[in-house]
């Protein structure tokens, strides 16, 4: 991962942009961040610029920004919002160190090597890089997962701003009814809710009417950038569309290799999905077989393993893998893997074209390759890895749990399980 992280630096002074995975529009740095700013301080991102964004995005960079910027075009107001380009720095800054102090706690011998896998890793990076919101909800997760929250009343506003960030991130606190937690998720919903109202508010957008349909327009929209989506992503399924439109790959590879890949991607996203799901419904009949972070894993990998979040979401689950401690050979893979799709940078197959741009980051015009990259074949592939390396083992863990007693059914906690308490909503079966 050094090596790695040297390398991308090299390159980077030698041809004045940061190449694969980062995106190809090198003038486009921070602009995640902008372009929300943007919106948040001009109105109608829900009706005109067709967001999914929940509103906490926008009032959190309406009010991190200097809004003397914002009254001609997002790209002006990056060369004006110098506290905007601070707090960027200061989210990943945050993200890092919060990674530090989890990683301490949870186990010292690793801390150090899975804290600079983070603090290099391409995802986290790529997040950087893109000036990505994500970067709080990362913090938030770790605040969370990590145990760095103490008491009832901090969890539930730390989950209720994770799940205020990310759509998707809703989706963890339904761990806290698979462990039968049932105080603590009504205060997380409670107060996702509150927070996602007062946020409503604030900013008089954001309706779940307006979300739902800009939902909708942002799938079919991604279908036509199919590029931007291979480069960085957690699933083979991207690939597909190269097979539709825009390239017309069945002109320069064999029909059967073709059809063989479209059935090997459509087959493996099923199983894999289906393994994440088997899992899930495994930890509701025996709660305390796995823990709480890797129910989260299971929960997101479902999504992950079917639609790409984003390759800054990669970040996620590689803090979640490394929460794990390599008991067994399925759990080492699996951390190994982790590894594996955190080396920043890429290398190239192929060079497509060459197009001349202006690098906002060097600040010259230089000439930007268009290149098939090594890094979107096998990413999906090692993260497909990961996935059934943990499922494998939380198998185990499940036959070990029914051979011990009998299935939760219902939805109250079994009082006879021997558990001690690894921080609110986090108890875990004693080996």
């Amino acid at each position: 991962m050094l090596a790695g992280f040297v390398r991308v630096v090299i390159q980077f002074f030698d041809q004045g942009y940061l190449g694969p995975p980062f995106v190809f529009d090198i003038g486009d740095t921070f602009m995640d961040w902008f372009n929300t700013a943007y919106w948040a301080h001009k109105g109608d991102a829900y009706s005109v610029w067709r967001t999914i964004y929940l509103p906490l995005s926008f009032v959190v960079t309406r009010f991190m920004g200097d809004p003397r910027c914002y009254n001609a075009a997002p790209y002006d107001a990056r060369e004006c919002d110098w506290f905007g380009i601070v707090f960027i720095l200061a989210m990943y800054a945050g993200s890092v160190i919060i990674s530090i102090f989890a990683f301490y706690r949870r186990d010292r011998s690793t801390a150090l090597f899975r804290s600079l896998a983070i603090a290099i890793g391409g995802p986290l990076l790529f997040a950087l890089e893109r000036g990505q919101l994500i970067m709080l909800t990362y913090i938030a997760m770790v605040a969370l997962y990590g145990n760095l929250v103490r008491g009832r009343t901090g969890y539930a506003l730390t989950a209720a701003f994770m799940a205020n960030t990310k759509v998707y991130m809703v989706l963890p606190l339904f761990s806290l009814a698979i462990k039968r937690d049932w105080r603590l998720f009504e205060l997380c919903a409670v107060g996702s809710l509150g927070l996602y109202l007062v946020t409503l508010a604030i900013t008089n957008e954001g309706t779940p009417v307006e979300l739902i349909s800009n939902l909708q327009n942002w799938f079919s929209v991604r279908l036509g950038t199919i590029w931007d989506e291979v480069l960085y992503t957690t699933t083979y399924k991207p690939l597909l569309q190269l097979d539709v439109q825009q390239y017309p790959v069945r002109e320069y590879i064999e029909q059967r290799y073709v059809d063989a890949a479209v059935v090997f991607i459509s087959q493996y996203s099923i199983w894999s999905r289906g393994i994440a799901l088997l899992c899930i419904g495994l930890a509701w009949l025996y709660p305390k077989a796995i823990t709480t972070s890797r129910v989260i894993f299971f929960i997101l990998m479902q999504s992950f393993v079917s639609q790409n979040p984003g390759g800054y979401g990669i970040a996620l689950i590689v803090f979640l893998v490394f929460l794990e401690k390599s008991r067994n050979k399925a759990i080492l893979t699996a951390i190994i893997c982790a590894y594996l799709i955190s080396v920043p940078g890429d290398w190239t197959l192929a060079n497509l074209i060459s197009v001349e741009r202006q690098s906002w980051l060097s600040g010259r015009l230089v000439m930007s390759d268009y290149v098939v990259p090594f890094g979107a074949l096998i990413r999906p592939g090692i993260i497909a890895i990961m996935l059934w390396a943990l499922a494998f083992d939380s198998l185990r863990n499940f036959h070990r749990a029914a051979r011990a007693g009998p299935p939760t059914w219902g939805l109250a906690k079994r009082r006879h399980a021997a558990a001690h308490p690894q921080g609110p909503g986090t108890r875990e079966l004693v080996a």
